[in-house]
């Protein structure tokens, strides 16, 4: 099995494993999922639509250039396109949690989770408008230069990211054992969360390994497959 298979398998289960787990935990151990106002199980939908947006489809927009044998203009509008889409679930995973905070009297954003996810979501639409901005040609007169500049710090921001969702989902976890209360022991409910911590901070380290080993980094044969007006930008980035 090549390098590039193995770290996309092992990316793969990351991703995909946390969304069964939390589906599996709501249906088994909470009551499901309704969006419903004054129906507790509206909450629910906040962990499963962070994950979604979070850890699987943003964290495949991070890959993207890492992995996919495309060329780099493709990948571009791929990466773009699935940052976006993330956005949208994020924003109605946030939409689940404040709806229901303030149907059931619960403060919000009294907790570290919430601060820690705030933070982490503000710097994810910063990161999100100036890679638009930058590589999207959203900005006239980004240049070259500016884009081969602010190349390090974007990836610098996504490895970021990635470690700040990783810390607000455990600590959203644990903030879930606060509220259910009797989990003092490895009840089967605190094993599945408990596992669920463990495979985020596997797919946290697939992710940062392939952004930063070279897995699939682009060829400069692959600049032939652009645009001619875009092979000198692209060779700066």
């Amino acid at each position: 099995m090549s390098k590039h298979l193995a770290w996309l398998v092992a990316f793969e289960f990351g991703a995909i494993v946390p969304l069964i787990l939390v589906v599996y935990w709501v249906q088994k151990f909470l009551s499901g999922f309704v969006w419903e106002k004054g129906n507790n199980a509206k909450f629910n939908y906040h962990p499963l639509f962070m994950l979604i947006g979070f850890v699987f489809i943003m964290g495949h927009a991070v890959i993207t250039f890492r992995i996919l044998p495309l060329s780099h203009r493709v990948k571009k509008y791929i990466h773009a396109s699935l940052n976006l889409v993330a956005l949208v679930f994020i924003i109605i995973g946030l939409v689940a949690v404040f709806e229901n905070h303030n149907e059931q009297g619960i403060e919000p954003l009294w907790s570290v989770h919430s601060w820690i996810g705030i933070v982490t979501f503000a710097i994810f639409v910063i990161q999100a408008l100036s890679g638009l901005s930058v590589f999207q040609d959203l900005v006239e007169g980004a240049s070259n230069e500016v884009r081969g500049q602010y190349k390090p710090y974007h990836v610098a921001a996504g490895t970021l990211i990635v470690s700040l969702v990783t810390v607000t989902i455990l600590t959203g976890i644990t903030e879930k054992y606060l509220f259910i209360g009797s989990m003092k022991s490895f009840s089967p409910h605190a094993m599945v969360l408990n596992f669920l911590g463990l495979v985020v901070v596997f797919w946290a380290a697939t992710v940062i390994f392939i952004l930063h080993s070279g897995v699939e980094k682009r060829s400069p044969e692959n600049d032939y497959n652009e645009l001619p007006n875009e092979r000198s930008s692209l060779r700066s980035k």
